[in-house]
């Protein structure tokens, strides 16, 4: 297969739609299978969402946000604006169906249905890290645990209440009281109260790992592809051809996983997906005082990773339009203050990479995996929400799987896009 050219029409078995963890991801599972791959991306290898945020590994999360108590936890944190979650007000009108969608999904039903596929992605997601290691690719991983801080003690009951949920789905956990935590991590401020530490959790650098995941499909021929793509054609069952603005690529199967833009690429196609950009910030301190673990900083809704490039801060949940991409170095500001407020930082720390990205949201909680209904040889792989990264890889096996007719150890249909139907709302 040769790289596509201005005005030809190239030829490929599978056309990836995004170049983000998610992406890359399903080009390299697929390519590993042998089949060719073109990667469609505008401004070549564009990171976005998939290389400033957290960075935690967090096969501990395998219940969907979609939960009983989301709604009450959302109304919460609108009237306290504690920065957990939040609605962009020129967006709220056109999310109403969207949130009527996530209210009636916090069920325990849909937790039912949701952890084996939630939890499978994430299982797969340690497989594939550890693969990427034992092939000697490094992106800052370790493993450890992940500690859930309180300051309060109400936030420890919060905490505790959360752990005898998850445990049910074989969550594992331990507790550490105010001394404890302060002798594992003399970081933290005195009066902190205590923490829940997520056991089997960890961190990792997720620039450096979509790095890695891109270098590995590039060694199995995948080819990346910078355009912008147009619109899809769906020409038979089992073949779709890929519009862009400098080719036309013909393929087997087109995956879409192009994040918050997936819906109005599928829609001329009949599917109304209804995923939504939650917007996040973050920003990094080189030179900042490590905690030894990755850190989430219950009373403050923020994620602390201590990565070699230095401290990361990520936190936000903005429900928000496709075009909030303003970086605001403002909300980086309010991000150090809030992590000052549990451990002991100095007073002046230079910030860098300033960083803002939008999650794309599912009123379930659950990713979009699988055909597209009427047109099958669409493949939908995206709705991950703050999930992308830990469940990247992960997803790139499950995709593949499926682009090579296998079948997935969890009920596909859970996950699948016509759980939505064809007229549901796009919001």
């Amino acid at each position: 297969m040769n790289a596509p050219g201005s005005g030809s029409t190239t030829r490929a078995d599978v056309v990836v739609v995004g170049g983000g963890i998610v992406g890359r991801s399903v080009a390299s599972a697929a390519a590993r299978r042998g089949m060719s791959v073109i990667v469609v991306e505008p401004g070549g290898t564009t990171f976005g969402t998939s290389s400033a945020n957290a960075g935690h590994l967090v096969p501990s999360h395998r219940v969907p946000f979609a939960a009983p108590g989301m709604v009450r936890a959302g109304l919460h944190s609108l009237r306290t604006r504690d920065g957990a979650f939040a609605i962009a007000p020129r967006a709220a009108l056109g999310l109403t169906p969207w949130l009527w969608r996530f209210a009636r999904s916090s069920t325990a039903a849909n937790v039912q249905r949701g952890v084996p596929a939630l939890r499978h992605l994430l299982d797969a997601t340690l497989d594939e890290i550890d693969r990427l290691q034992r092939a000697g690719l490094r992106f800052d991983h370790a493993a450890g645990g992940i500690l859930q801080v309180a300051s309060s003690a109400r936030g420890l009951d919060e905490l505790r209440h959360e752990a005898d949920d998850w445990g049910q789905w074989g969550v594992r956990v331990e507790e550490l009281d105010g001394d404890a935590l302060r002798a594992e991590e003399p970081l933290v401020r005195g009066g902190v109260r205590g923490a829940v530490r997520l056991v089997d959790d960890g961190r990792f650098d997720p620039a450096l790992l979509l790095a890695a995941v891109t270098d590995e499909g590039a060694r199995h021929g995948v080819v990346p592809y910078d355009a912008r793509v147009a619109r899809i054609e769906v020409r038979r069952a089992r073949s779709a051809r890929v519009h862009t603005s400098q080719a036309v690529l013909d393929a087997r199967r087109v995956v879409v996983a192009a994040g918050v833009w997936t819906p109005a690429l599928c829609r001329p196609l009949g599917a109304r997906l209804p995923i939504v950009p939650a917007r996040g910030n973050s920003v990094t301190l080189p030179g900042a005082p490590l905690p030894s673990s990755p850190m989430l900083l219950h009373e403050q809704r923020l994620a602390l990773s201590p990565l070699a490039r230095g401290l990361r801060l990520t936190g936000g949940f903005r429900l928000t339009t496709p075009g909030d991409r303003a970086v605001d170095s403002r909300k980086g500001q309010q991000l150090v203050a809030r992590a000052g407020e549990v451990l002991q930082l100095p007073p002046s720390l230079s910030a860098e990479n300033y960083w803002t990205g939008l999650r794309p949201a599912t009123p379930d909680g659950l990713p979009v995996l699988g055909e597209l209904p009427g047109a099958e040889a669409v493949v939908v792989a995206c709705g991950h929400g703050m999930l992308g990264s830990t469940t990247g890889p992960g997803t790139g096996e499950v995709v593949a799987a499926l682009l090579a007719g296998e079948e997935l150890p969890f009920d596909a249909a859970v996950v699948a896009p016509g759980r939505f139907g064809r007229k549901g709302s796009g919001r």
